[in-house]
């Protein structure tokens, strides 16, 4: 898990995918409230080396009405535009109990509630890269009644995982 500033964003040494499609992203961000909701494809989308991206808006969840979720495939970047919200992170151990599986959508959403082990407080300017294996409980109440947000799926493949993780 990376959470970081979005002009530091550029500095990881994750391969050449993020290098190609992180300008791209922190563009989308910058939009913030402006960006319009729906699917777009970044750097010609996962076929072409690239990601996409979807920009929805919604009310945040209490933590007793949300689930755990993961991706075996695809690693999230997370972006708030516009409102705040926190995202729960659990690193998986195997063997946890699955609650639901879409492995077409590459989403598993697990039973269990497991104390975070991080507890992220998303804002606009920052981000938060979630690789598989770290679950996750995205759209939690913070303050903010509304939410926009940006989340981008990369190929978890196509990523170099950072010295030292």
């Amino acid at each position: 898990m990376i959470i970081d500033t979005f002009p530091r964003g550029a500095a990881y040494d994750l391969g050449p995918v993020w290098k190609k499609i992180f300008p791209e992203i922190a563009s989308l961000a910058r939009l913030g409230a402006q960006a319009g909701e729906g699917r777009r494809l970044i750097a010609g989308g996962p076929g072409q080396g690239g990601a996409y991206a979807n920009v929805e808006e919604y009310a945040p969840r209490r933590r007793e009405d949300a689930l755990y979720e993961g991706h075996a495939a695809m690693a999230d970047v997370q972006i708030v535009l516009e409102g705040d919200e926190f995202i729960d992170i659990f690193p998986l151990c195997g063997g946890e109990a699955e609650a639901s599986r879409d492995d077409a959508r590459d989403l598993v959403f697990y039973a269990g509630k497991p104390d975070a082990a991080a507890r992220i407080h998303l804002r606009p300017g920052l981000f938060a890269l979630i690789m598989p294996g770290e679950a996750h409980m995205p759209c939690l109440a913070a303050g903010s009644a509304r939410v926009r947000k940006l989340v981008v799926k990369i190929p978890a493949d196509s990523l170099r995982v950072p010295a030292g993780a």
